[in-house]
């Protein structure tokens, strides 16, 4: 009886159930006794590494926010060199370049955010045409330079959604960015689609660009994949449809991928409608 109600309560805590072990031995005790010691050391190992990650991701904040103001300062003297009369192609170029240099600032203060996610989080009923009418004029510039023409459809004016305005924001932004990345210069439009059904809103972001190949259609959602045509272009680094798919998966939202090369590619969010 003394070996049964101790080894039963060890199967419950194998079956990560809350049971508190009563030795009735001395060899009971002493294996107690070496669980305990086991478990603090591995909780004092833990306590270490959670308080050595704060501290790298906090350093690592720190210097991504130092580096986002050379970007704008950069920013102010190509604006001073276009109204002086500089050469306007050289500087379009450097203000892409610099353009490229903030977004990938942003998305490592994104990474960054992620760690504290549900600390940075209100949902609340927002308009989606009012969004991402947002979002297009931000990248009016972008879509002039690139040759990319946006156009909305939806049957209503405003659509409300349940969502976080600033997660969802950087979602769109980047699913937009990406679309006129890989249709630049092609001279087409890219269509965004507002459609309700059964209490969900569904917004299909669709592109006449260069495609994605159906092998890599299932990775692009790793974090670094960049695929075929993200060789093609060195600006790509493969971390923005990854934090898409983890902004959309922490706000409940449904994020899907379909294309085919030469035709363009549709990206489609699922919202819970406001009702």
């Amino acid at each position: 009886m003394r070996y049964y109600h101790f080894n039963k309560r060890l199967h419950l805590l194998l079956e990560e159930q809350f049971a508190e072990l009563r030795p009735m031995s001395k060899e009971q005790a002493l294996f107690k006794h070496l669980l305990d010691k086991i478990n603090q050391q591995s909780n004092a190992t833990n306590r270490s590494l959670v308080e050595q990650h704060k501290e790298g991701m906090t350093f690592l904040s720190h210097w991504i926010h130092h580096l986002k103001t050379p970007v704008s300062v950069m920013e102010l003297i190509l604006d001073r060199q276009t109204e002086g009369g500089g050469d306007a192609d050289t500087i379009e170029k450097l203000k892409q370049e610099n353009k490229r240099l903030h977004t990938r600032i942003e998305q490592g203060l994104t990474m960054v955010r992620m760690e504290r996610f549900e600390n940075d989080l209100t949902i609340q009923a927002l308009d989606l045409v009012a969004l991402l009418r947002e979002v297009i004029n931000e990248r009016k510039t972008e879509f002039i330079y690139n040759q990319v023409y946006p156009v909305i459809n939806s049957q209503q004016e405003k659509v409300a959604v349940l969502t976080d305005k600033k997660w969802n924001k950087l979602m769109l932004d980047q699913i937009i960015s990406n679309a006129i990345k890989y249709s630049s210069g092609l001279g087409k439009q890219m269509t965004i689609t507002i459609e309700l059904r059964n209490h969900r809103t569904l917004v299909s972001i669709k592109d006449r660009g260069v495609g994605i190949p159906s092998y890599d259609l299932e990775r692009i959602f790793d974090p670094f994949f960049t695929g075929e045509n993200g060789r093609e272009l060195r600006n790509s680094s493969g971390i923005g449809l990854y934090l898409c798919k983890k902004v959309a998966d922490r706000l409940g939202h449904a994020l899907s991928v379909q294309s085919e090369v030469g035709k363009g590619t549709n990206v489609t969010i699922e919202y819970l409608t406001k009702t």
